[in-house]
């Protein structure tokens, strides 16, 4: 790379050219749309005006490899590498309890390095300091994941994947309260759901076309890929405020929030963890729910076509959800209704004994999920506490997502291991569908317990 190149990739990563433009402030909500009495949060407007779309989409985009990691990982590639280690016996076990413990290690990591984050003072921002080690600690460790023919090293890197990848994500989803004005968040929450969706489509396809051990060094490229649009298409400033002398106690006393006085986010982070115990549940086990009860030997195939058929119909709703949530100002329902739609699909799941209904439940999931999406993230920022530690507060709530797939696993692992020696495979995953339904129904119901956002 020859040194005026390398000098522009400085600028970019420093200073955006809208920045040097319209230099930052702190500011309460948007004159025109202000916020409902006691949601009022200050954030940081990074960057004064409206964004384009294509900053929304740069803005997107790390969620969008993120997640198709993830998808690839979790839904395909990691059940079956486990299965070919452990045996069909002890797989289903197994997967649960190497899931358990990545989830349960991110939603410790999340808040710490988003707290960490937001006492930055570094001239490229607070967020690009953590994300660019997080991405290139998550490309090594995938490099090596595709090298192991071992249960215990593949073990021991999947957890400290469960580290970087989650170094890099805690202070990107700062980036949103960040740079996102009040009546725009909808939209943006409408692009993650967007990207959320695109990525299971990329999460299926690169394990289709590549081999399994192929597929960790293509996600490890894919991660290089989204650090690199977002950092240099999303405009940040460094923090100017004085940070002030370190102290241990107030840095642990930041990570409470007292459910007295901020009831509507516990009121979100429950019904989320709720939504997201179902969600975990389906994507977990659909693979060997196609393997045991729709009897198909090789499920990669269906699981494919379920799975674009869940992200094409998502696409029908996700943006066009965010923008009404926006225009109406109400998030609630959005939320309420994609909840609803995902647990009706879940019992469609477990009533169907044809392939050709799971793809329309899957289908019918998918309008519900985009829905959901596509207001969840602007329901989150609504209700966040008053305070400029957005990183810290996202970290939080993304716990939601976390400790529901710990809990999801452990319990659905739990629940197998009792059920499946007296009921068999295929009875069993149904009524462990059934489950979901529970989680998605009452996820959906207590959100009309927020009470100072529509």
């Amino acid at each position: 790379m020859n040194p005026s190149t390398t000098r522009k990739l400085m600028r970019h990563f420093s200073f955006h050219p809208a920045l040097r433009r319209n230099p930052p402030s702190f500011v309460e909500y948007s004159s025109k749309y202000p916020p409902r009495e006691g949601t009022a949060l200050r954030v940081r407007e990074t960057n004064p005006h409206r964004l384009t779309v294509t900053e929304n989409l740069a803005l997107s985009f790390f969620w969008f490899t993120s997640n198709m990691q993830w998808t690839a990982l979790i839904i395909i590639v990691v059940p079956e590498v486990v299965l070919g280690m452990v045996g069909a016996r002890h797989s289903g076990a197994v997967m649960s309890w190497l899931t358990a413990l990545g989830a349960l290690l991110a939603s410790v990591i999340q808040p710490v390095f988003g707290a960490l984050s937001d006492l930055g003072r570094h001239p490229s921002g607070r967020r690009r300091p953590w994300m660019i080690p997080g991405v290139i600690g998550t490309a090594a460790l995938l490099v090596a994941m595709g090298l192991v023919h071992q249960f215990t090293p593949f073990f021991l890197l999947y957890l400290g994947l469960q580290v970087f990848a989650n170094m890099a994500s805690a202070p990107y989803q700062a980036l949103i309260p960040d740079v996102v004005l009040f009546e725009q968040r909808g939209v943006a929450s409408g692009y993650m759901g967007l990207m959320s969706q695109a990525a299971i489509i990329g999460g299926v396809l690169i394990p289709t076309f590549f081999s399994v051990r192929m597929t960790f060094y293509v996600l490890a490229f894919v991660q290089l890929l989204g650090l690199l649009v977002t950092v240099l298409g999303v405009p940040e400033m460094p923090e100017r405020t004085p940070r002030g002398p370190w102290s241990t106690r107030q840095f642990l006393k930041a990570f409470w929030i007292s459910p007295l006085e901020q009831r509507d986010w516990w009121w979100v982070f429950s019904t989320r963890l709720l939504v997201m115990l179902g969600f975990s549940t389906l994507e977990y086990y659909l693979y060997y729910y196609l393997h045991f009860v729709q009897h198909l030997v090789n499920p990669k195939a269906m699981l494919d076509q379920a799975l674009i058929a869940v992200t094409l119909a998502s696409l029908v709703s996700v943006l066009s959800a965010g923008w009404l949530s926006d225009y109406l100002r109400r998030r609630k329902v959005m939320v309420i209704v994609g909840g609803l739609v995902m647990g009706i699909a879940a019992l469609g799941f477990v009533i169907t004994h044809s392939l050709t209904m799971v793809t329309v439940f899957a289908a019918i999931f998918g309008l519900g999920y985009g829905t959901y999406l596509s207001t969840d993230w602007a329901l989150a920022v609504d209700v966040l506490p008053p305070t400029n530690h957005a990183a810290k507060d996202m970290g939080l709530w993304s716990i939601s997502q976390t400790v529901a797939q710990t809990i999801a696993t452990a319990l659905a692992g739990l629940f197998l291991t009792l059920t499946v020696v007296h009921w068999g495979n295929a009875i069993a995953y149904r009524a462990l569908f059934v489950i979901t339904f529970v989680y998605f129904l009452l996820g959906s119901l207590f959100v009309m317990r927020v009470r100072k956002v529509h």
